[in-house]
């Protein structure tokens, strides 16, 4: 009898050992799945992501293509040429227009494209921050006798003339890596004072303060501070014009009366490492954090 009892305990236990390996390995088969969806999601919200850039490029690469036709449309015909009485002038332009296609080539996918023109090449220069297509300015080149500028749609305040000056005869890939440098950098600070423009009134009051390069940034701006409001003054210097984020940013009390350097501090140190955007967002999100966590203790001392 005991014998039987025995043999009885031990089946059902080797019973319940199978019934939980086997549950393990359910679960783990679940988690696989579960993992595998996940991915398979990813993948598609990825394919989705690219296709829109894809398509979004494309826009941009035929909006490019109907500005620079637009933007050569004046240029002059061309002299006769006639066949036989092709001159060495000829010829060295045909070698620098095949470096030109070259240069090109390279710095398509950095934002620079071209076409080449009868007189030389017209490039297009397309800015972006932050994945954010932005304006394109456009430069036409003459390359023979030696390359110069015929004409440009770019603002009067950037240093064209200085940066042709120093590369454009010496190293036309340099010109334009420089010149697309100033341009870029140029457009990621307007794009950040414009996204600053944008922002609640009751969160940056006042009227935002600017230069034409926007090299020079004052605004003011309300955070929460141990349940009060409190209004900064910041000033943003960029003192190289080939970055969009400054190289100085000072930030004081509005009130001198009250002891916020600490604060003062480190906001000046997260513009200095962040978008101006990007830093205002944060302070902003860690401001309506501070409003509703005191809308719940007020709420829970109520009840």
């Amino acid at each position: 009898m005991e014998e039987a009892k025995a043999l009885y305990r031990e089946g059902v236990m080797s019973h319940l050992e199978e019934l939980e390996n086997l549950s393990r390995n359910l679960s783990v088969k679940q988690e696989q799945s579960r993992r595998h969806r996940e991915e398979v999601e990813n993948m598609k919200e990825r394919i989705i992501q690219l296709r829109k850039e894809r398509d979004e490029i494309r826009a941009n690469v035929k909006q490019q293509e109907a500005e620079i036709r637009a933007f050569t449309a004046q240029e002059q015909p061309a002299e006769e040429h006639h066949p036989g009485a092709e001159s060495t002038q000829d010829i060295d332009l045909e070698i620098r227009l095949e470096e030109v296609k070259g240069i090109l080539g390279a710095f398509w996918l950095t934002g620079i494209s071209g076409k080449l023109t009868k007189k030389g090449v017209c490039v297009c220069l397309s800015t972006a921050f932050e994945g954010s297509y932005l304006d394109s300015y456009y430069v036409d080149l003459v390359l023979q006798p030696n390359p110069r500028i015929e004409r440009h749609s770019l603002p009067a305040f950037i240093p064209l003339q200085q940066v042709a000056k120093t590369h454009l005869q010496r190293d036309l890939k340099k010109f334009l890596s420089v010149l697309f440098e100033h341009l870029n950098a140029y457009a990621g600070r307007k794009y950040q004072a414009d996204r600053l423009q944008a922002l609640e009134k009751i969160f940056v009051p006042g009227t935002l303060q600017r230069n034409s390069l926007c090299t020079l940034i004052t605004f003011e701006y309300n955070v929460k501070v141990e349940e009060a409001t409190v209004c900064f003054c910041a000033k943003l210097l960029y003192g190289d014009i080939t970055r969009t984020l400054p190289t100085e940013a000072t930030v004081t009390c509005k009130d001198p009366a009250l002891a916020m350097q600490d604060t003062a501090s480190s906001h000046s140190a997260m513009f200095t490492k962040k978008p101006l955007h990007v830093a205002l967002d944060f302070l902003k999100a860690a401001n309506e954090s501070l409003v509703h966590t005191d809308a719940s203790l007020i709420g829970s001392q109520l009840f």
